[in-house]
């Protein structure tokens, strides 16, 4: 864990430094706080993100009171993941996203833990805008969503835990963009199909909605707030629904974005859950993010 934080805070170091250095450039479009962009990039070029995102879950679902409580004393679960987000511009209407994740998790219960980490499982997107008012400032993308069983999800030892679903994914998103002055407003519509998981149960399908508000104080900063909603629904095996695996989560979600010389930023992000109905549940959570232009 010490080695990986001091990897980080190097990167965060020579990036910065090359930032400064590097010759002025036309701002390309920024990525919102939360979810993926409405905005392609222009061909040929890059963007490079990377984020931490921490999770103490302290809740748990209880399903004979139907509603999260809290976690007993003598359990703790946490997981971290350190996200590698890579976007590049195919031609100016069509872009390419890959997303890998490294997981970590750590679950302690009556003296006994688990745990697990390395590669989680690989997100693939394709952004396409198929409509753009330059003058109304509006625009529409369509996304097509692809995530890989990447992750250790087989041959789990007693002591370990998973680190990915086991199932392959697929879904697409409308994305609508709208520009008011120093306002940004976007929504998100998404489905995804869900495989087999690594029990073999048939999971849920998953869908969500999400409202993005972001103003632009200046070139420097950027402030945004999300209300993001999503649920999945039953999983199935041997053709019968598994009681209570349904889930749901309400968030409303705020950020705010730093510029450091022409092509670096740095984000923060502290989602808070409203609502929710999960396995395990948190009252917060904390996303760390950098962005890099090339």
């Amino acid at each position: 864990m010490k080695k990986i934080k001091e990897s980080i805070l190097l990167v965060i170091v020579a990036v910065m430094a090359f930032s400064f250095s590097a010759q002025a450039q036309k701002l390309f479009p920024r990525p919102p706080l939360f979810g993926f962009p409405a905005k392609t990039l222009p061909q040929s070029h890059w963007v490079i993100r990377g984020y931490w995102i921490n999770n103490n879950y302290d809740k748990i679902w209880n399903g004979t009171e139907s509603h999260m409580i809290d976690a007993p004393e003598n359990m703790s679960f946490s997981t971290d993941v350190y996200w590698g987000k890579v976007r590049y511009g195919i031609t100016k209407n069509l872009t390419f996203i890959m997303n890998v994740p490294y997981v970590q998790k750590s679950l302690k219960k009556n003296g006994i833990e688990k745990s697990g980490s390395g590669l989680g499982d690989i997100i693939g997107v394709l952004l396409y805008k198929f409509y753009h008012n330059k003058k109304e400032k509006f625009l529409l993308s369509g996304l097509l969503f692809t995530k890989s069983p990447t992750g250790k999800y087989q041959n789990i030892g007693s002591t370990e835990m998973p680190l990915g679903t086991g199932s392959f994914d697929y879904g697409l998103a409308l994305l609508p963009e709208k520009e008011i002055g120093k306002w940004d407003f976007r929504f998100s519509a998404f489905y995804l199909v869900r495989g087999s998981g690594a029990a073999g149960e048939n999971l849920g399908d998953l869908v969500s909605f999400a409202l993005s508000s972001a103003y632009n104080f200046s070139k420097k900063i950027i402030a945004e707030t999300t209300v993001n909603y999503k649920r999945t629904f039953v999983n199935r095996k041997n053709g019968a629904d598994i009681s209570d695996s349904d889930t749901y989560l309400l968030q409303i979600i705020p950020g705010i974005q730093y510029r450091i010389g022409d092509r670096f930023f740095i984000q923060a992000v502290a989602p808070v859950n409203l609502v929710q109905k999960r396995p395990f549940g948190d009252s917060y959570e904390t996303w760390l993010g950098l962005y890099y232009m090339i």
